[in-house]
């Protein structure tokens, strides 16, 4: 395991989606979940996945995009709430110039 990989499962490290439905979609790691082997990480994003909806994700399906400044990380640890989540997370993708997702544009205009 490289240090990258050991960085996805930091609390507070900001990461994209890999896999599943909700691929190309930017989170942050909230916490760790030992009970579960295959999907120990817990990521939110203040939106799709909320607080109290928590996602967990198997760090293979991750991609780290990066560790938020020190007063960020902070508040992800000592559980920042949905609106402070979804703003660290849109922050850190204007930051990179991504996207969330490169089909929402296609899928918009077939409505």
């Amino acid at each position: 395991m490289d240090k990258r990989d050991e960085d996805v499962r930091l609390p507070g490290a900001i990461v994209r989606s890999k896999k599943g439905r909700d691929r190309f979609r930017t989170f942050a790691v909230i916490a760790l979940d030992g009970d579960n082997p295959v999907a120990p990480l817990i990521v939110a994003d203040g939106v799709l996945h909320r607080a109290g909806q928590r996602k967990h994700k198997n760090p293979a399906h991750l991609e780290l995009l990066g560790m938020p400044v020190e007063t960020d990380r902070k508040r992800l640890s000592e559980g920042a709430d949905d609106v402070e989540i979804a703003e660290i997370c849109s922050r850190y993708e204007k930051l990179l110039g991504n996207e969330k997702n490169p089909l929402d544009k296609e899928q918009s205009n077939d409505l």
